[in-house]
């Protein structure tokens, strides 16, 4: 196909979109819309439909360090979690200044430098965190075995930081002895963050799925004249899955985490995260044969108070792109796509109705059969992952007023040209 061809069909597609779009602002189209709009004022149609086929709560997440933040917490009795940063590749030999390589014999003033967000750190005292030794010979993957050995004979090291020293860059210090030990021996150096402290802490820190991953710097001399080596997360496990070692390089593993919503109750966010998978029976006549102006998934938001019911999360509605072939919505959950650049600001205390804007997703709907692209979407927390706050929804379980419902504005007259 030529590219002119291709182009054209682009930007009538885009003329399409923006003239649905632009009408969707006004229903009421009489003498302000005559060019984009023509003969829709009067003919829209608004129904409201029991539409919803599925809808469930599904894993956020397809992996251990797929996040791209860690979070540690100490909560108390709320929420603890923890951060594993693995350097399994340690440097044997450094270059003194004007010399040639020699063996590293010693290691002075090792730290992680840390990649600090400042502007999610909750609590107004001072956080301790402490380092442990997590290397094990058991199940790397596995978070019962991890958190076994935050234990005093693995413990490294600690520093207490009051809250004017929590910059974006933090500085970890750990034992000089341990670093050396673990490059002599070969081994790898695979380091376990805990927060304590006598008050709740919670710090997100950036990972390397997140761009700005923590970075070990020392240097193989006292002599400050020549410079420290620095070391990046790398994992060399599990042997011969090169994409899930690579996402275990640093994670967050959950000691405790807060109360997760009853299995009648849609759930978003929170730890571990996940996601709200709804798909639709929606009339063919209306995705086939007109124009959807508006159309708004009516949601009724149960309060959660459990953790920080105040804060405001933003949830982003998702279309699913995944085929019919996909039938696990866990699976298909993973598959999406944006449908929209704006997302919903709510708080996990709200209760009442909460309007999810679908018009884009039909957009999609009317390109593709049915039985080809199932009609659906996915809620997400746009943090998923960094945050314990979960909000929750009820579902097509609930009493018929509050199941989710489809509100959907329309007209069957399609124009498809300017007059």
């Amino acid at each position: 196909m030529k590219l002119s061809s291709i182009l054209s069909r682009a930007a009538i597609s885009a003329a399409l979109f923006v003239s649905i779009s632009s009408c969707s602002e006004n229903l009421d189209s009489s003498g302000v819309c005559d060019v984009l709009c023509p003969s829709i004022g009067g003919s829209v149609q608004t129904v409201t439909i029991d539409a919803v086929l599925v809808d469930t709560t599904v894993q956020a997440l397809s992996g251990l360090g797929t996040e791209p933040a860690l979070l540690l917490a100490n909560r108390g009795d709320t929420l603890d979690t923890r951060v594993v940063i693995r350097f399994d590749s340690l440097p044997q030999k450094f270059i003194p200044k004007s010399d040639t390589s020699q063996a590293i014999l010693s290691v002075d003033s090792a730290y992680i430098l840390l990649r600090l967000d400042t502007l999610d750190i909750k609590g107004s005292d001072v956080v301790t965190i402490e380092a442990y030794d997590v290397d094990t010979t058991a199940n790397d993957t596995s978070t019962a075995d991890v958190l076994a050995l935050f234990r005093p004979d693995r413990f490294i090291s600690s520093q207490t930081y009051a809250r004017s020293q929590l910059a974006d860059s933090l500085k970890y210090y750990i034992d000089n002895a341990t670093v050396l030990s673990k490059l002599q021996n070969g081994k790898p150096l695979r380091i376990g963050l805990r927060a304590t402290g006598s008050s709740s802490s919670q710090l997100v820190f950036f990972a390397v799925e997140g761009g700005r991953s923590p970075v070990m710097f020392f240097r193989a001399t006292p002599d400050t004249a020549t410079a420290p080596l620095a070391v990046v997360p790398f994992s060399r496990t599990p042997a011969n899955e090169s994409l899930v070692a690579q996402h275990l390089s640093d994670y967050t593993i959950i000691a405790k985490g807060p109360p997760e919503a009853p299995p009648s109750v849609l759930s978003v966010g929170g730890l571990p995260p996940r996601r709200v998978y709804v798909r639709f029976d929606i009339p063919s006549k209306i995705i086939d044969s007109s124009t959807v102006v508006r159309a708004t998934l009516l949601l009724n938001q149960i309060p959660n108070s459990s953790l920080d019911p105040g804060d405001t999360i933003r949830v982003v509605p998702q279309v699913v792109l995944a085929g019919t072939a996909v039938t696990d919505p866990s699976k298909a959950a993973q598959i999406i796509g944006n449908i929209s650049a704006d997302t919903l600001k709510i708080t996990a205390g709200h209760a009442g109705n909460v309007d999810v804007e679908l018009a884009n997703a039909f957009t999609l709907w009317r390109t593709q059969k049915p039985d080809t692209l199932p009609r659906a979407i996915v809620l997400k927390s746009a943090v998923e992952g960094t945050s314990p706050i979960e909000m929750r929804f009820s579902s097509s379980e609930d009493i018929a007023t509050l199941r989710p419902r489809l509100r959907i504005s329309y007209t069957t007259r399609v124009p498809l040209g300017l007059p």
